[in-house]
């Protein structure tokens, strides 16, 4: 069989449908180390993955690396990673040695962001879209989360749970095929890391920019005044000027793992421009040109 023009969702769906058909117990919690080390030795006995290990990494959280001999792979995760977040590591290495080993010959490091496919390259968006479709098939998502749903953080969480992935990359997944208007906020220390929209959200200027420098909390959110009890886990609704000129609703939480504050915001139909009051923040078009590749 030709490999060499398959994508992402096309190895992903043919690795689901082996598992469809072979349905193991705990169908979406399968071994993603154990699937990469057998597979690849049977598709591709020239070059497989001979090993899979946790080390402790300097500035990214997983690798792809070859031997010296270049007829052999092994795959790290960081230390330190939670259990659904070291498996979705493992899968996007994974998909890194399906789609790019032949053209990354000394191998792939990939950071947190480019984990999540956060960044503007397009490998890693590559890698993160084959973990994700892997990992949490869109067909048995949506059956969780229908398209228009507002799900809070407990629905998502037991999506969380049923693919053993952590939360955020179930909020990332569901953000991707939503049909309403959404974001997820990481926040630390009262500033934006980084924001991700769901397309609708996007195409109507609902963003948060942070390629020119931190971007400070609203005042007036929950997550702004530290605000993280189980009514704001649960949802808060703002009128318009918190963090839009319309009204939203805001869940939001602390990890204390990660040091970070997650948000999530709920918004309504209507299209609006600007993020509270100041139009500088809105996506230009080359960063909505790589956001949509």
């Amino acid at each position: 069989m030709d490999f060499e023009n398959w994508g992402p969702q096309r190895w992903a769906n043919h690795f689901n449908q082996m598992l469809n058909l072979v349905n193991p117990p705990g169908r979406y919690r399968f071994d993603v180390g154990k699937l990469a080390i057998e597979t690849s030795r049977s598709l591709f006995p020239a070059d497989p993955i001979t090993q899979v290990s946790e080390e402790e990494l300097d500035g990214f959280v997983g690798a792809l690396i070859p031997a010296e001999s270049r007829s052999r792979w092994g795959i790290v995760y960081g230390t330190g990673q939670s259990s659904g977040r070291r498996r979705f590591t493992l899968a996007h290495e994974f998909g890194h040695y399906l789609l790019h080993r032949r053209k990354y010959r000394n191998g792939i490091h990939s950071s947190e962001a480019d984990i999540d496919g956060r960044t503007k390259f397009e490998v890693e968006r590559e890698a993160n879209e084959f973990a994700s479709w892997l990992l949490m098939p869109l067909d048995d998502f949506r059956e969780q989360v229908l398209p228009k749903d507002k799900p809070d953080f407990e629905v998502l969480g037991r999506c969380a749970d049923r693919y053993e992935v952590s939360l955020v990359a179930a909020v990332l997944r569901w953000l991707r095929f939503t049909e309403i208007r959404a974001l997820l906020v990481a926040s630390v220390d009262g500033f934006v890391k980084w924001s991700w929209s769901s397309n609708p959200a996007l195409v109507s200027g609902a963003v948060i920019r942070t390629s020119r420098g931190p971007v400070p909390l609203p005042p007036g959110s929950a997550a702004g005044q530290d605000y993280f009890t189980p009514e704001a886990r649960a949802g808060i609704q703002h009128e318009a000027g918190v963090w839009f000129n319309e009204r939203v609703r805001e869940l939001t939480f602390r990890s204390e793992k990660y040091d970070t504050t997650y948000t999530l915001l709920h918004l309504g139909d209507a299209e609006p421009r600007r993020w509270f009051g100041d139009e500088t923040h809105l996506e230009d078009t080359y960063e909505r040109f790589m956001r949509n590749p």
